[in-house]
């Protein structure tokens, strides 16, 4: 078992069950596959589940495909860096145990508080408008995914070539996109599940902000590698 992987699909997971990302994921799938109020109980219908899940297929892509670029672009710079590499692993680790007590509300760091999502008010028509609400999606909601994504990024900036940064970001939009599907899939049971269970994200959050400061640790003390290693011979 790959560390990198691991803590990447994990981050993914956990950023999906944030407080600012599950609780809005109904009106999101619904915002996705221009259901109206007019036909809003038809959505049982296998029309619209199929709308659903094909348009929420492109969303991911479109956020899918910025959270790589991202990855592949901070292992380019980190690739620049080589020499510098240990020092890097340093900050990088110091960087997420700060976000990883910013997540757990034990310091503000106001920088991550701004939320710069593009608000669309309509969604732009056809498929190819769910990608770019993917794309939109992506480069916004800071102060929910941006402590999960600023840490894989970090991983990325220490792998060995670009493509294993890319790799690494592919994983982390893995974890986030397969809830996003399955829940349209699921929508039903989704909605269900959220009258029920809703209050369960906080959890979430605290699970997100241990792994941030446990993998800061890990890298402040450069037992990361090592703890992979153990890990890759164990299974």
């Amino acid at each position: 078992m790959n560390l990198n992987t691991l803590i990447a699909f994990t981050a993914g997971f956990l950023s999906f069950c944030s407080p600012c990302v599950l609780p809005l994921i109904p009106s999101t799938l619904v915002f996705l596959s221009g259901i109206t109020v007019d036909d809003y109980n038809e959505f049982r219908t296998l029309k619209f589940e199929k709308a659903m899940v094909l348009h929420t297929l492109l969303f991911v892509v479109g956020f899918s495909f910025v959270f790589v670029a991202l990855g592949f672009s901070s292992s380019l710079v980190g690739r620049f860096l080589t020499e510098y590499q240990t020092v890097l692993m340093k900050i990088g680790g110091a960087l997420l145990i700060l976000m990883g007590l910013f997540t757990l509300n034990l310091i503000r760091i106001p920088l991550l508080n701004r939320e710069t999502v593009v608000h669309l008010k309509r969604k732009p028509i056809g498929l190819f408008g769910s990608f770019v609400v993917g794309v939109t999606f992506s480069l916004g909601w800071t102060p929910c995914i941006g402590p999960a994504l600023s840490s894989i990024l970090i991983l990325a900036s220490t792998q060995e070539t670009a493509y294993r940064g890319a790799y690494l970001l592919s994983i982390y939009s893995l974890g986030l996109a397969i809830p996003f599907v399955v829940s349209a899939l699921l929508f039903n049971l989704l909605l269900d599940f959220l009258g029920r269970f809703v209050h369960i994200v906080k959890y979430t959050v605290k699970a997100l902000g241990v792994l941030l400061i446990a993998t800061g640790l890990l890298l402040l003390t450069a037992q990361f590698h090592k703890l992979g290693q153990w890990l890759e011979q164990l299974f």
